[in-house]
């Protein structure tokens, strides 16, 4: 399961803030199916979410500090599934096709980081 940040305006009677980070939970399936640049743009808004949370730890702002490490967690799953889509890699050397590491690893039948192993250490 993966989470999602998002900020979005909140108003209550007596007070409204500008906005207020709130988790939305995140299948890794559905990150899957987004297109390489819906993928870029979530990576770019979760990047840009941690800079907020860094500043307002530092002005002593912050009230769930646990974020941060959630949200670099969040990055890592994102650039990990951006590079899974953007590099392509020789498949079969007999046939010279171009082939995902993901579909390697699911021809194979073992997860991507094996492959990625197994294409490092050659």
């Amino acid at each position: 399961l993966m989470l999602s940040y998002h900020s979005a305006v909140v108003s209550s009677p007596e007070k409204t803030e500008s906005f207020h980070t709130f988790l939305i939970p995140m299948k890794t399936k559905d990150l899957r199916e987004k297109s390489l640049p819906e993928l870029e743009d979530l990576l770019r808004d979760t990047s840009k979410e941690l800079v907020d949370l860094r500043i307002r730890k530092e002005t002593g702002q912050l009230e769930k500090p646990h974020m941060i490490k959630s949200l670099r967690k969040e990055i890592a799953r994102l650039e990990t599934l951006i590079d899974e889509k953007r590099e392509p890699i020789h498949g079969d050397s007999d046939a010279g096709e171009l082939s995902t590491l993901s579909a390697l690893a699911k021809r194979a039948g073992v997860s991507h980081r094996k492959v990625r192993r197994a294409l490092a250490k050659a």
